[in-house]
């Protein structure tokens, strides 16, 4: 008897010291945020394989779509819980680019009070008129940024909303003239801007 009663005192303890070996939920503790509850729309493309997805960023699987209404379902510390619509409910943590900008300032750009736009091509002067007219005019670039591609010609504001934000702890600046991107864990690709166009896409 004198056995047992340790023993029983050691899985008591054991299982005391389950949640500080297994560590904080992902993104932290909860947070109040006058963002909880708000409708938003994505500032571009998120790329997505599983419900939880990170700053890196990688450019691989589904995809939801820029401008994709959003509803904020809770605020953590370092993660947004949200739910856009047509996909389902998604966690998006903050772990890569702490050190360069605040969570808040990062949320903020990826979630936007307004839906984005896409700039329309200049029109050069013709008699087009109607249909024809609104065609040439229309982004040359919205198929490819609508797939998540970037081609030569693109501008810095096409580019974000095809890929999204390149990680801040490699690309700390988009005025920075070249980007880097994962595809997935292994495989890294840079943009090369020649002023606000792209030039090139490599490694």
């Amino acid at each position: 008897m004198d056995k047992v009663i340790p023993r029983i005192a050691l899985v008591f303890g054991l299982a005391a010291a389950i949640p500080f070996v297994t560590g904080c939920p992902a993104g932290g503790a909860k947070v109040e945020s006058p963002l909880n509850g708000q409708f938003r729309y994505t500032c571009c493309n998120i790329r997505y394989e599983k419900n939880e997805i990170t700053d890196v960023n990688y450019q691989m699987g589904g995809i939801i779509p820029y401008g994709t209404r959003v509803q904020i379902i809770e605020v953590k510390k370092n993660a947004v819980k949200f739910l856009p619509e047509g996909h389902p409910e998604m966690t998006l943590v903050y772990r890569h680019g702490r050190k360069v900008y605040p969570f808040e300032q990062y949320v903020d750009r990826i979630f936007l009070t307004e839906p984005p736009r896409l700039s329309a091509a200049p029109v050069a002067s013709s008699k087009k008129k109607g249909a024809k007219a609104a065609a040439s005019s229309a982004n040359k670039f919205e198929k490819q940024i609508q797939q998540g591609i970037v081609e030569p010609g693109m501008t810095k504001q096409e580019v974000l909303m095809a890929l999204g934000y390149p990680p801040a702890h490699r690309t700390p600046s988009i005025e920075q003239p070249i980007w880097t991107y994962w595809r997935n864990r292994w495989d890294v690709f840079m943009v090369y801007f020649d002023g606000d166009k792209v030039d090139r896409i490599g490694r």
